[in-house]
């Protein structure tokens, strides 16, 4: 049994099974079974009732598999399925929308949380609170520290994925567990296999899923004590037994009370109360007398991606079902295209009833023997097509698959491969152009930096930390609440033409402060804040902050530059006092003295 800090399919793997005993009692302990049934009985009760809440959704998934992405959807959870490699994207014959899922799925992936470039920053949440050069520091060695266990982690992996299915289904969750080797793991479940609710705040705050395992599987990840009688006996069993899969149950929610089914026994925790979320995994249709494993969560370990909502629901809608029209009729047309094509170059044909059970033939190099009496033909086509229909058809069709493209943004992000028209002039006209395609992306971009990319940043903060694998955080960012900002592809875009605006101007400001230098006149440049002007440069191309002097070194630097411009000056004038006296020494007078020795003694 799991405590209340570490589950044991944090350490799974062959490890974990090699560590198994080799002779287990099938009998189990009854370890406070009242309150497992109680949970067990409230668990069973949310999922057949957030079962009927999802069938509309259920249902709807189904077709936008069918005809977008058919390989993430499973329309019910059975076990020891022997098709499952069986051909399931039959209904797709113009895979002009799963190209562009693709394409829209790469493209929010390399925009929002590329693997080659930093798609976020840390900084302090309160803008008046200044940092010192040693808080700057520990943010930027914190903030690589955690894009360093999420390039060693599968998370790119898990989002390429993920993007694809919110995309199509408009619901992506995510759920993530500590990792001895990488750190952290991510998984991601597909669309049929998962429930959410939504709380008060209206984001995702229950998480449930039903999915297939092995008997080694469900060993190697909960530990062989912890299962129940049935999988035991298959493990002792060993052998093909191994390879038999059985449904698996898993719940993250709220810690709140539960009451027994029968309304008279008092409610019960069971996780206590300190924590605010509870995790439990249990076997489907075998109640047994303990979970596989419950656990206390001190943060929500989980994140749904959702492209659109609606009041309180918790599942999202996506773009593929503004284009599931457009693809179903495309698909419909494509196949009478083919058809069209087919009874042309193989038409049904007529013979003169003379030909009955006679051989005919329409195959190249046969022959087929007729009567032509009467100038009539013996054998001839039913059907010749017009080619001016088969031009229409072929036009719709690319008309309906640019519908389709529109829908799924490929238009956004095959901006500069797929430009028509005029060219921009330009770097500034070029970004104006992307960033006002990108406004269409917009309402989904700062929907999943709230409700998913925070919970995943977050997540590997309080992983780290609880490793105690951060640096000491110095005393000035202490009790300093910390931010995350995100670089994503339309911040990227306003970011851009910012930077080229302020390049613009700078360059003007240089040509007309030599054009005022020339003319004698003041400069324009004393009008512009040129250290505020780069520090403000420096953010908007993100320019590495340990890179820039702080305000309080700019100012010791300035100080130590004033004492050297005073010191040097002073000598100037030194020197200028002694060639003074010797031009004075070597000047002679009338009366024979030198000018100095007359300016001293004052003769003459």
């Amino acid at each position: 049994m799991a405590d209340d800090l570490h589950s044991p399919f944090e350490t799974m793997g062959a490890t974990a099974l090699s560590e198994q005993p080799i002779n287990l009692p099938l009998d189990q302990d009854d370890i406070d079974s009242r309150a497992w049934i109680t949970m067990y009985d409230s668990l069973n009760s949310s999922l057949t009732s957030e079962r009927s809440w999802r069938w509309s959704w259920w249902s709807y998934w189904s077709v936008l598999a069918e005809f977008f992405l058919p390989r993430r959807y499973l329309w019910t959870i059975s076990p020891n399925r022997m098709a499952r490699g069986s051909p399931i994207n039959g209904a797709i014959i113009d895979s002009t929308g799963a190209m562009a899922v693709r394409t829209c799925a790469a493209g929010l992936w390399s925009g929002l949380t590329s693997a080659s470039r930093p798609w976020f920053k840390l900084s302090v949440a309160l803008p008046w609170v200044k940092i010192d050069a040693e808080g700057l520091a520990w943010i930027e060695d914190t903030e690589q520290r955690i894009y360093t266990v999420l390039a060693q982690s599968n998370f790119y992996d898990i989002m390429a994925q993920a993007f694809q299915d919110v995309v199509v289904f408009g619901t992506a969750p995510v759920y993530w567990y500590f990792d001895p080797e990488t750190i952290v793991r991510y998984f991601l479940p597909c669309a049929g296999e998962y429930f959410l609710t939504s709380g008060a705040r209206l984001t995702v705050d229950g998480f449930k899923r039903e999915f297939t395992l092995t008997v080694k599987q469900i060993v190697e990840q909960f530990g062989v004590e912890n299962c129940p009688t049935d999988v035991r006996s298959l493990w002792m069993e060993g052998g093909g037994a191994l390879n038999k899969e059985m449904v698996v149950c898993h719940c993250i929610e709220p810690n709140y009370p539960v009451a027994a089914r029968d309304g008279k026994s008092e409610k019960i925790r069971f996780v206590p109360g300190v924590f605010p979320w509870r995790e439990v995994y249990w076997m489907k249709g075998i109640p047994g007398v303990r979970p596989l494993s419950k656990n206390g969560l001190r943060k929500k370990q989980f994140a749904a991606a959702r492209w659109a909502t609606t009041s309180n629901e918790a599942y999202g809608r996506s773009p593929c079902m503004d284009a599931l029209g457009d693809n179903k009729q495309v698909q419909q047309e494509t196949r009478r295209k083919a058809e069209f094509i087919e009874k042309g170059v193989r038409p049904p044909m007529g013979a003169n009833t003379e030909l009955k059970n006679e051989p005919s033939s329409i195959l190249p190099g046969n022959i087929t023997y007729t009567s032509t009496d009467g100038g009539k033909k013996g054998f001839w086509p039913l059907f010749e097509p017009n080619p001016a229909w088969l031009q229409g058809l072929t036009a719709d069709i690319d008309k309906v698959n640019a519908r389709i493209n529109q829908c799924l943004f490929v238009d956004v992000f095959m901006a500069i491969s797929r430009m028509e028209g005029v060219q921009p002039r330009n770097e500034l006209e070029l970004t104006k152009r992307d960033l006002e395609r990108l406004q269409e992306l917009g309402p989904f971009i700062t929907k999943f930096e709230s409700e998913f990319a925070d919970p995943i940043i977050e997540g590997v903060v309080d992983i780290l930390e609880a490793r105690h694998m951060l640096l000491p955080k110095p005393d000035s960012l202490k009790n300093v609440p910390l931010n995350v900002s995100y670089q994503s592809i339309m911040r990227m875009a306003q970011k851009s033409s910012k930077a080229i605006g302020m390049k613009d101007f700078f360059q003007t400001m240089g040509g007309l402060s030599s054009a005022a230098k020339a003319a004698g006149v003041p400069d324009p440049l004393r009008t512009v804040n040129l250290d505020a002007s780069a520090r403000t440069f420096a953010e908007v191309t993100d320019f590495p902050t340990h890179l820039l002097y702080t305000d309080d070194q700019v100012e010791q630097h300035d100080k130590i530059r004033q004492q050297e411009l005073a010191k040097s000056k002073a000598v100037p004038d030194a020197m200028a006092g002694v060639n003074a006296a010797k031009t004075l020494a070597q000047t002679p007078l009338p009366n024979g003295q030198s000018g100095l020795s007359a300016l001293i003694g004052g003769g003459g």
